[in-house]
């Protein structure tokens, strides 16, 4: 690999159920909906490997409590929304080169027979 050249390994989160309220009208936000969350977290993995060591890598289950903080923190008109805040949450907590999120709402085009929603995210880090 070129001098200066990284690895871009990732860890991947997939299919979390958590609750959120969520929705575009105020009867929809009023109790919690299942929602699914994957997460994609790019960094360099290399020196987890060699170490076997946790302090070396991301945690999942603190990052499964961080989407679980946000989906909870309030009330969300969009799924979008809780898609950017997670993402900024994790590029906040981890040293992470990008994240990409992906927000699924179950049930929320019925009337069209499809399974749900989605929306995806990717965000990198500064610098």
């Amino acid at each position: 690999m070129p001098s200066g050249a990284r690895n871009v390994d990732r860890i991947l989160v997939t299919g979390l159920r958590l609750e959120a309220r969520v929705g575009v009208g105020e009867g929809e936000r009023a109790s919690p909906q299942e929602i699914l969350v994957d997460v994609e977290l790019h960094l360099d993995l290399s020196r987890a490997g060699q170490t076997d060591e946790l302090a070396a890598t991301v945690d999942y289950e603190e990052v499964c409590r961080i989407v679980d903080t946000v989906a909870r923190a309030r009330a969300f008109r969009l799924i979008e929304a809780i898609a950017e805040e997670t993402a900024a949450a994790l590029l906040a907590r981890f040293e992470v080169t990008e994240v990409r999120i992906q927000v699924r709402k179950p049930g929320a085009l019925k009337a069209w027979n499809v399974p749900h929603a989605a929306v995806e995210v990717r965000r990198r880090a500064d610098g």
